[in-house]
C-alpha cells in the first residue's frame, strides 16, 4: 500500500508553484540527493525540465541522450551532470508507462518498494505535465498570434505610410514635371523672343547706318551745293540721335535688370514732369500730325521721386502711343489725383493690343505685330522701362485695349506727396558758342583715328587749335612741347588707360592745371565718379554732344 506521505508528495508535485519545494522533499523520503522531473514536449519530441523547475542543466546534449534511454527502457542508470556543481552524479531514471515524463534520481537509487510505489503514481504527474505543455503551447501560440498580429499591423501601417509618402512624392514629382515643362515653354518663349530682338536690334542699327552711308557718298562727290551739305549734315545728325537713343535704353535696360539704377529722390511738381515730357516728344507728334490733349489738375500734384527718370517714363508712354498711332490720330493724356495716390494716363486712338499681348507688355523685348517695314521701329525696351522705374519709385503700372484697332491705355499710380515742393535747378540752356578764341589748345587723344580726326575737324572749323595723339604715351611726349588748355581723353587707350593718363598729366606741372574730358562710351554713374577720382574736371559719354562740347570749351575760353 501507498504511504500517504509519497501520496502527498505528489500532490504537491502536482502544483508548479511548490514543486521545487516538493522535489527536495521527495529526494529525503527517498533517501537521494536531488531530484529531478521532466515533461515531453510534443512538437519538438524532447523531454524538458516541469514548469516551476530549474529550466537550464549543464552539458544538456548529455541530459538528452540519458532521457532518451530512460525513454526507450522505461528505466535507465547512469552519470550526469550535476546540476550545481562541475561533477558528474550517479543517476537513475525511471519513465511512465506512456512516455510523457521522466523523473531522475540523483546521488543514489531509492530502494525497490519505493521505485514500485513511485512507477504507480508517476502517470498521474506525467498526464499533469502533459496538459501544462498543451497550455504552455496554447498560450505561446496565442501569444505568438497576438505579436504577429501586432507585427502585421504595424506592417500594415508601415506600407500605409510607405504608399502616403509614395503617393505624395509623385504628386511632387508630378508638380515638378509640371513646373519643369513650363519653365522649358518660358525659356523657350524667352529664346524665341531674344531671337527676335536681336533680329529687331540689327534691323534697328541697320536703318540709320544707311542714311548715314549714303550722306558719306554724298559728302565725296567732288561739288555740292551748300544747301545739299546742309541737309545731308542734318540727315547724319538726325541718325546719330537715333542710333544714341537706341543705345541709350539698352543702357538703362542693363542697369535696371542689374538693379544698378540709383534715384535721386527729390520732391517735385507731376505738373512740371508732364512738361518737360511733352517737350521732349513733341517732335515725334509733330511729325506725325497727332493731336495731343492734356488734361491736368488744378492744384499742385507732388511725389517723391527722381525728377528726370519720371520724365523719362511719361517721355516713353508718349513716345509709345505715338508710334502705334496713325497720323492725325488722338493721344490724350490726363492726370487724376487722388488723396494717396496720384494716377497718369495716356490714351491713344492707334492699333491697339489684343489680349494675348495685354499680360506681357511690360516685359523686357515684348512687341506687337509688326509690319515688314517695321515703320513704328523701336526695340520693345520703353516699356519694360517704365515698369521697372515706376516700382522703383513704389508705384504701379497697368495696360488695357479692347482689341486689335481699339487704341490702347496705360496708366501709372504713383505715392502723391504732401506738404512743399523743393525747387530743383532749372536745366541750363545750351547756347552753344560756334567759334572759339584761336589761342585756345585742344588735345585729342584716341587709338581711333577716325573718331580723333573727325573730332579735330570739327573742332578746328569752330576755331579752336587742335593736336592729336593716338595713344597715351604719344600724348604725354607731345604736352611737354606745348601743354595744351583742354585734353579730350578716350578711356580706352591701348598703352594706357584715360584713368592713368589723366593721373599721370595732374602728376606733372607744366599740365596739372589743365582741364580734362573724359570721353567714353561708359556713362554710369560709378563710370563718372572714378573719371571725377583720376582728376577728370568733365565726363561726356559717346557720341559727344558737338553742343555740349562746344559750351565746355566756350567756358574754358572765358576763364583764359
Amino acid at each position: 500500500m501507498i504511504p500517504i506521505e509519497l501520496v502527498s508528495i505528489f500532490k504537491r508535485l502536482q502544483i508548479p508553484e511548490i514543486r521545487s519545494a516538493a522535489t527536495r522533499e521527495l529526494a529525503v523520503f527517498t533517501n537521494t540527493t536531488e531530484v529531478l522531473v521532466f515533461g515531453k514536449d510534443e512538437e519538438i519530441g524532447i523531454f524538458l525540465p516541469a514548469p516551476g523547475l530549474p529550466q537550464t542543466l549543464r552539458q544538456g546534449g548529455r541530459w538528452q541522450t540519458f532521457l532518451g534511454h530512460c525513454a526507450a527502457e522505461g528505466t535507465a542508470g547512469g552519470a550526469v551532470p550535476a546540476t550545481n556543481d562541475d561533477v558528474d552524479l550517479d543517476a537513475m531514471g525511471i519513465a511512465d508507462e506512456l512516455g510523457l515524463s521522466i523523473m531522475v534520481f540523483l546521488g543514489a537509487r531509492p530502494a525497490p518498494v519505493a521505485l514500485q510505489w513511485i512507477s504507480a503514481l508517476l502517470p498521474l504527474l506525467g498526464a499533469k505535465l502533459a496538459i501544462e505543455r498543451t497550455a504552455l503551447a496554447s498560450s505561446g501560440h496565442a501569444a505568438a498570434a497576438r505579436d504577429a498580429s501586432r507585427r502585421a499591423g504595424a506592417l500594415n501601417a508601415a506600407l500605409d505610410a510607405n504608399r502616403r509618402e509614395l503617393q505624395s512624392a509623385y504628386e511632387r514629382a508630378e508638380r515638378e514635371l509640371i513646373f519643369r515643362r513650363e519653365a522649358e515653354s518660358r525659356l523657350r518663349e524667352a529664346d524665341r523672343r531674344k531671337d527676335d530682338f536681336l533680329a529687331m536690334l540689327a534691323h534697328e542699327l541697320r536703318n540709320p547706318l544707311a542714311p548715314i552711308s549714303m550722306a558719306a557718298q554724298i559728302l565725296r562727290l567732288p561739288s555740292v551745293p551748300p544747301e545739299r551739305l546742309r541737309q545731308t549734315s542734318e540727315i547724319i545728325e538726325r541718325q546719330i540721335g537715333h542710333m544714341t537713343s537706341l543705345l541709350d535704353d539698352l543702357l538703362d535696360v542693363s542697369r535696371v535688370t542689374r538693379g544698378l539704377i540709383t534715384l535721386d529722390h527729390e520732391a517735385v511738381d507731376v505738373g512740371g514732369i508732364i512738361a518737360d515730357a511733352i517737350e521732349q516728344a513733341r517732335p515725334l507728334i509733330e511729325a506725325r500730325h497727332h493731336r495731343l490733349t492734356v488734361q491736368l489738375a488744378p492744384e499742385s500734384v507732388r511725389v517723391l521721386g527722381d525728377r528726370t527718370r519720371l520724365v523719362q517714363v511719361v517721355t516713353n508712354l508718349l513716345n509709345n502711343a505715338t508710334k502705334f498711332t496713325p497720323e492725325g490720330g488722338d493721344i490724350l493724356l490726363r492726370l487724376e489725383p487722388g488723396p494717396q495716390y496720384i494716377g497718369l494716363c495716356v490714351r491713344d486712338t492707334g492699333v491697339g493690343m489684343d489680349a494675348q499681348l495685354l499680360p506681357r507688355v511690360f516685359d523686357l523685348f515684348t512687341q506687337g505685330e509688326r509690319s515688314s517695314d517695321r515703320s513704328q521701329g523701336g526695340l520693345g525696351l520703353g516699356l519694360a522701362l517704365v515698369k521697372s522705374l515706376v516700382e522703383l519709385h513704389g508705384g504701379k503700372v497697368a495696360a488695357y485695349s479692347a482689341g486689335h484697332g481699339t487704341g490702347s491705355e496705360f496708366s501709372i499710380n504713383l505715392p502723391r506727396l504732401d506738404g512743399p515742393v523743393r525747387q530743383t535747378e532749372a536745366p541750363r540752356a545750351r547756347n552753344a558758342r560756334q567759334s572759339a578764341p584761336g589761342e585756345l589748345c585742344v588735345m585729342i587723344v584716341d587709338d581711333n583715328a577716325d573718331a580723333a580726326q573727325t573730332m579735330a575737324a570739327f573742332l578746328e572749323a569752330t576755331g579752336y587749335r587742335v593736336c592729336v595723339a593716338y595713344d597715351g604715351h604719344a600724348a604725354i611726349a607731345m604736352a611737354r612741347d606745348e601743354t595744351p588748355h583742354v585734353f579730350l581723353l578716350d578711356i580706352g587707350l591701348p598703352d594706357m588707360d584715360g584713368y592713368e593718363l589723366a593721373r599721370s598729366l595732374r602728376a606733372q606741372a607744366h599740365s596739372a592745371g589743365s582741364v580734362l574730358i573724359a570721353l567714353t562710351g561708359y556713362g554710369q554713374a560709378e563710370d563718372q565718379e572714378r573719371s571725377r577720382s583720376a582728376g577728370f574736371d568733365h565726363h561726356l559719354t559717346k557720341p559727344a554732344d558737338p553742343a555740349r562740347l562746344v559750351e565746355l570749351l566756350s567756358a574754358v575760353s572765358g576763364e583764359n
